[in-house]
């Protein structure tokens, strides 16, 4: 599983996916978010970190991200190998250990602009300005480390 440690979430277990998201929706007055990733963690596999957005979740979709990934409730996210999971699709932006990955969403074009360091994608997401989103990623590896900033 994962867990918190001051502002720092944390993998302490081997394999198994955990996932994570923001206690507040996004809103038009709120709408920009970042993460750094402090420890990609103890894994080489570009997929075993994701970092995205999650629509609100039924209760029965709450329980189950203790065991699945961002996409695989009706999310979208990029993994550190750089691809588009979920449906949206954008160009590769990978990312690592010291990585801080910006999210920028424009619900009036149904976009998301993601910056890492100086490279810039925009990702589209039909139907997201009738959405509530949050912020969230998911974990894999052991070790693995990351913070909302």
């Amino acid at each position: 599983g994962g867990r918190m440690e001051d502002d720092v979430a944390v993998k302490c277990s081997c394999g198994g996916w955990v996932t994570m998201r923001a206690k507040k929706a996004l809103s038009p007055g709120n709408h920009q978010w970042g993460i750094k990733i402090l420890d990609q963690g103890d894994g080489a596999d570009g997929s075993g970190l994701m970092v995205g957005l999650l629509p609100r979740l039924s209760s029965s979709d709450v329980a189950s991200l203790g065991s699945k990934y961002c996409s695989e409730v009706d999310g979208w996210c990029v993994s550190r190998a750089g691809q588009f999971y979920g449906t949206w699709k954008g160009e590769k932006l990978e990312y690592g250990t010291g990585s801080v990955i910006e999210f920028n969403v424009d619900t009036s074009r149904e976009s998301v602009t993601i910056t890492s360091g100086e490279k810039k994608v925009v990702g589209f997401i039909n139907g997201i300005r009738d959405m509530e989103v949050y912020p969230a990623f998911s974990m894999y590896y052991l070790n693995q480390r990351v913070m909302f900033v």
